[in-house]
């Protein structure tokens, strides 16, 4: 699959404001298939979701988004959860005025911090991949060790041997095609040396977790994480009910970046929990 000319073949950019900073989406061609937005883990923007894109685009109208700080989208002061729920909570809404309807909301990774405040998991269905409710203690300390010398790893993060290195330690399936997306999606999604600063920052409120604290209501639709994900503390189907009550939890082979690695696997399910 050629993602490169499927991107510039089938999505369009739409910028929209909030609260004076730009917001920057990402819609595929327009049609009368119901609205699916995607949302993008850190340090990355929407290019890390187009092969999932891809395959939900034959029965979704998809649009991407750019969270703050990523991609194209503009930068906001973001000291906890609270700001960055309240946040997607507006923009959901100017993307409902501007593109359409919303009908289902599925976020990646960091990504999930962002989706699931009370009203949207009220509003919406809502679909977490790969979420990092409790950090593990080797994620923990890579995440720190980014944070405090996060200048100098500006400097080297788009080296492209050390983006092949970032992405082959969090992917764990090594099937030739799987990491041929996980090389295009690294060499094409480039944050700026401020993105990279500024992504750091974030680091804090990624470990203390409290972005989950309404995820026990089980009102999250669906909870699809990597077999071999070491990111989170949560392995095993019981650790997701602490966390998602009784949200359906799917594991599959796989490591943290299920949406480049298991596309076609992760739209499936994605299908059949939105049917």
């Amino acid at each position: 699959m050629n993602y490169g000319a499927w991107t510039r073949q089938h999505l369009t950019q739409v910028t929209i404001k909030n609260d004076n900073r730009l917001v920057s989406l990402w819609c595929s061609d327009p049609s009368d298939k119901p609205l699916l937005l995607l949302v993008h883990g850190i340090s990355g923007d929407h290019i890390g979701l187009v092969p999932l894109a891809v395959e939900l685009a034959k029965t979704y109208r998809i649009v991407m988004l750019d969270l703050p700080g990523h991609g194209s989208s503009e930068q906001i002061p973001i000291p906890n959860a609270k700001p960055l729920q309240s946040w997607f909570d507006t923009v959901i809404s100017l993307i409902e005025k501007n593109v359409g309807p919303v009908a289902a909301v599925c976020a990646h990774s960091f990504g999930c911090s962002a989706v699931i405040s009370h009203k949207t998991l009220t509003k919406k269905k809502v679909i977490l991949l790969n979420p990092v409710p409790n950090p593990s203690g080797m994620y923990a300390t890579y995440s720190r060790m980014i944070m405090d010398s996060a200048h100098f790893w500006a400097h080297i993060y788009n080296w492209p041997p050390f983006i092949l290195l970032r992405g082959m330690t969090l992917a764990k399936v090594r099937q030739r095609e799987a990491l041929r997306r996980v090389r295009w999606a690294g060499l094409h999604s480039r944050p700026s040396f401020e993105q990279i600063v500024f992504q750091a920052g974030l680091v804090d409120m990624i470990l203390d977790g409290s972005a989950y604290q309404h995820a026990s209501d089980g009102k999250v639709a669906l909870v699809v994480c990597g077999m071999y994900d070491t990111t989170a503390r949560q392995r095993d189907t019981l650790d997701m009910e602490k966390v998602f009550g009784s949200t359906r939890a799917v594991f599959l082979k796989g490591g943290h970046l299920l949406p480049i690695e298991s596309p076609e696997r992760v739209a499936h399910l994605v299908r059949d929990c939105l049917i």
